[in-house]
C-alpha cells in the first residue's frame, strides 16, 4: 500500500514554546528546549508501531559525513546536535544541516496500516538576531512553501501583540504568500503560554476588590476565559486578513502538558505542577480535571485540522 506522507510543521518565533510544544505532544522531553532559542536546524519526527525505530540520523552543511545515533546514545546527544552552535562548545555538534528522529512517542504513533503518514517537522525561529539569523529564515521559509503539508503556528501568549504584524518577511507573510498559492492549505494557529493569561484575570479590577475567598472565586469564574478570548480574536482577525475564512484557533499551555505526560519529575517540576493544579482545585472542586486538562490544551488534535 502506498502511503501519503503529510509532514506537519510546527512553525513559530524564537522562544515561542516549539520544541517545548513538541515534547509535550509526544510525552518525552527529547528535543532541546528554553527560554530562548534552541532549535538550529529542522528536525523531521517519524514515530510508528514499529518499535524497533529507535535512531537519527544527522546531516551537516560542510563535508562533516552523515552520523547515526543508536537507541542507547539518542536523548543524550540528540539535544547537542538540535542546539545553537553557539550553545555547544564541541565541534562535532556543529554546522548541522538537518536531523532525522525515528522514536516511538507514546502520543504520536503512526499505524503501519493506515493510508496517511504523518511527520512533524521542528523548525527554528527565523526571526533570531545571531549570524545564524539568514539560515534560519531561509531554512523555515522552504519548509512553510514546499515541504509543509500543513503547518502549526505557535504564538507566545506573552508577545502576542509583537507578533500580530503582517509583513512578507516574517511568519505571517511567509503563511500568506502559500496560502495564496494553495487555496486548500492548512494552518492550525495556536496560542501557547496561555497560564499567563490566569495572572492578567486576576489583575481585573472586580477580581482584585475582592474581600473574601468566596467573592473571589465568584469573580474568578465570571471572568474565566477573559483575556483568552481576547488573544484568540486577535489572532483570527489577522488570519483572515492573510486568507483563512474560518481560522482555527486554539490556546494550549506546552509547559504544563508536558509535565503532566511525562512519567518522571523532579522535585521543583512536581512542586510546579501540583501548585498549578491546586489553582483550578480551589476554584472548581469536584470539577477541576476536566476543567485543568480544557484549559491546557491537552485535548487538542492536531492531526485532524
Amino acid at each position: 500500500m502506498i502511503k501519503k506522507e503529510c509532514n506537519i510543521a510546527v512553525v513559530g518565533n524564537m522562544s515561542a514554546g516549539k520544541s517545548t510544544f513538541i515534547n509535550a505532544m509526544f510525552g518525552e522531553d527529547i528535543l532541546p528546549s528554553s527560554n530562548h532559542a534552541t532549535t538550529d536546524c529542522p528536525i523531521y519526527i517519524y514515530s510508528d508501531d514499529e518499535s524497533t525505530n529507535y535512531m537519527a540520523i544527522i546531516s551537516f552543511h560542510n563535508t562533516k559525513e552523515t552520523k547515526g545515533l543508536a537507541k542507547q546514545t539518542l536523548q543524550k546527544e540528540l539535544k547537542k546536535y538540535a542546539r545553537h552552535d553557539n550553545l555547544v562548545e564541541e565541534e562535532q555538534y556543529k554546522q548541522v544541516k538537518r536531523i532525522d528522529l525515528y522514536w516511538r512517542f507514546y502520543y504520536f504513533i503512526n499505524s503501519l496500516s493506515a493510508k496517511k503518514y504523518y511527520v512533524i517537522i521542528d523548525t527554528p525561529g527565523p526571526n533570531n538576531s545571531n549570524e545564524f539569523s539568514k539560515q534560519h529564515f531561509l531554512t523555515t521559509q522552504s519548509i512553510i512553501m514546499g515541504n509543509a503539508s500543513k503547518l502549526i503556528y505557535l504564538l507566545d501568549y506573552k508577545q502576542l501583540d509583537a507578533n500580530l504584524e503582517v509583513t512578507k518577511n516574517n511568519l505571517w507573510g511567509m503563511i500568506a504568500k502559500r496560502k495564496k498559492i494553495d487555496k486548500k492549505f492548512e494552518v492550525l494557529f495556536i496560542i501557547n503560554k496561555i497560564d499567563e493569561a490566569l495572572k492578567d484575570n486576576a489583575k481585573i479590577p472586580e477580581v482584585v476588590a475582592s474581600k473574601t475567598k468566596e467573592e473571589y472565586i465568584k469573580n474568578i469564574k465570571k471572568f474565566w476565559n477573559f483575556h483568552e478570548k481576547k488573544a484568540i480574536e486577535k489572532v483570527k482577525k489577522i488570519a483572515l486578513q492573510v486568507g483563512f475564512e474560518k481560522p482555527l484557533v486554539k490556546t494550549v499551555s506546552a509547559e504544563y502538558i508536558k509535565l503532566d505526560r511525562m512519567k518522571e519529575l523532579s522535585w521543583d517540576d512536581k512542586d510546579k505542577l501540583e501548585m498549578f493544579q491546586n489553582k483550578f482545585k480551589n476554584i472548581f472542586d469536584k470539577k477541576w480535571k476536566h476543567k485543568y486538562h480544557q484549559y491546557i490544551g491537552s485535548k487538542v488534535n492536531i492531526f485532524y485540522f
